[in-house]
């Protein structure tokens, strides 16, 4: 019974890191939602680390190399995959970081789109209850000062 417990204690850590970042996310005052929309679209022109994207990532944004492409995928999207083996085929410049955008019940997939991409950075929104409202793949486009520059979705 005492191995059940230390796995039992971590996921109890790490949700309530997880419910920290969240308070912080969204105000120590309100409560946690359980869906969130965002809006890829209305970014163009900001800086990366400012966008309403950053306050869904644990650690922010700002720790990104730029330039870059970053690129918003779920992990069970096709079509996701299909554009992580066009990046294979066609090498880009610049940094390549993937962000997952987390489903309710993904944890379970027999395989992620994120296996086929080139090499990359990694990072992941925060999970939500009912998830989030973006179309992936969403392509950012970011200069060297971190502002993006474009903004594609689909393909």
């Amino acid at each position: 019974m005492g191995r059940l417990l230390v796995p039992l204690r971590r996921r109890t850590a790490l949700v309530a890191l997880l419910a920290s970042g969240l308070l912080q996310a969204c105000g120590e005052d309100q409560r946690v939602p359980d869906w969130a929309w965002l809006e890829p679209s209305t970014w163009e022109g900001q800086v990366l680390a400012e966008t309403e994207l950053a306050r869904w990532v644990p650690r922010g944004l700002d720790h990104l190399p730029v330039p870059a492409r970053v690129i918003l995928y779920r992990g069970g999207c096709e079509l996701c995959g299909r554009h992580f083996d066009a990046l294979r085929e066609v090498p880009q410049e610049g940094a390549l970081t993937l962000v997952r955008v987390p489903e309710p019940g993904d944890e379970d997939l027999a395989s992620d789109a994120r296996s086929r991409a080139p090499e990359h950075e990694h990072v992941e929104l925060l999970p939500l209850a009912k998830g989030y409202g973006v179309e992936t793949p969403t392509v950012l486009l970011v200069d060297a000062t971190g502002r993006i520059t474009a903004v594609r979705n689909g393909s």
